[in-house]
């Protein structure tokens, strides 16, 4: 077993959880001495992080903590924060570190972990792990602690996050889901945003035509025309700003036709709001979003956005 120097104890649900056991097996172990124990004042049972790791690999029981020595305690600490406070301040700190070291399959390995989780909700997944720790990677950089090649290093780290987690749900194309259009805008070469997006509505029910990076508002326009469909997203980033959020939603104004209406939906992190009137733009509605979680609620069944009744399927 890969040495793991820590204090940590865990309950014997924890022990469960993480052996993917039935609890009364932990108790039997316990009461068997398999398991060596200490007991809180109270009398419950604690148990040694690596007395639970050590009788894992004795019994070849593969464990989420697999291959993550040394830093198993921090592991599982970050991942019980993550799923029963969704807290991710521990994920991101594990992740920064990792990128630093260059052991970027370790971040692949751990955001897998969460991604799957059924406890963690995808689009908090996305806003607080994706978003959240290329926020502090940018940051980083600003300072110039890491390099523009680490930067790239991370984002294409993440990007194979997503792309594994959207394997369960890469089904073949269905003409009866209601259709969307996504993609970054013209100039953002960064992807991330958009791949959540389209993950978030894959998992959601519907179909994706997903455009990639760097596409001229013609082609949204376009494609929207020649697939008729329902709802198009836009990912912007830096170096776009609002002004640019305003441009493009003139521009896609231009080609809009009110006999395959759609809505549009913009996001991304931007230093000011953008200054336009919904009035005075075509759309069947406009909305502007912040975060994958504001997004989600307001495509969700009762959801704000106003949508076309060819989404009726979702809705």
């Amino acid at each position: 077993m890969d040495s793991v120097e820590t204090d940590l104890h865990l309950t014997t649900t924890q022990v469960a959880e993480l052996l993917d056991v039935h609890p009364s097996t932990v108790k039997r172990w316990c009461n068997d001495g398999d398991l060596e124990i200490d007991k809180t004042g109270g009398g419950h049972r604690r148990i040694a992080l690596h007395e639970v790791l050590l009788l894992a690999e004795l019994r070849e029981i593969p464990t989420l903590l697999d291959g993550f020595a040394p830093y198993q305690d921090r592991v599982w600490t970050a991942i019980q924060e993550a799923v029963g406070d969704q807290r991710f301040d521990g994920v991101r700190e594990l992740a920064m570190e990792w990128l630093k070291a260059g052991e970027l399959w370790r971040i692949s390995r751990l955001l897998l972990v969460l991604g799957r989780h059924p406890a963690v909700e995808f689009a908090a997944f996305c806003d607080e792990v994706v978003r959240g720790f290329m926020q502090s990677v940018g940051a980083h950089w600003s300072t110039g602690e890491l390099r523009v090649g680490e930067e790239h290093l991370a984002s294409e780290s993440l990007a194979e996050v997503l792309i594994r987690l959207r394997e369960p749900f890469a089904t073949a194309p269905d003409a009866s889901r209601p259709l969307a259009v996504v993609g970054s805008m013209e100039g953002v070469r960064h992807g991330l945003g958009s791949w959540c997006v389209r993950l978030l509505l894959e998992r959601h029910g519907w179909e994706v035509c997903f455009l990639g990076t760097d596409v001229p508002m013609e082609d949204f326009a376009a494609i929207q025309q020649s697939r008729e469909a329902s709802l198009v997203c836009i990912s912007f980033a830096s170096p776009a700003g609002a002004a640019d959020m305003v441009r493009a939603m003139r521009i896609l104004a231009r080609f809009y036709e009110a006999d395959r209406p759609f809505a549009l939906a913009l996001g991304g992190d931007l230093a000011e709001e953008p200054d336009f009137d919904p009035a005075d733009l075509p759309f069947h509605d406009i909305g502007i979003f912040g975060s994958l979680r504001d997004f989600r609620d307001a495509i969700a069944p009762e959801g704000s956005m106003r949508l076309p009744d060819t989404m009726g399927a979702v809705r």
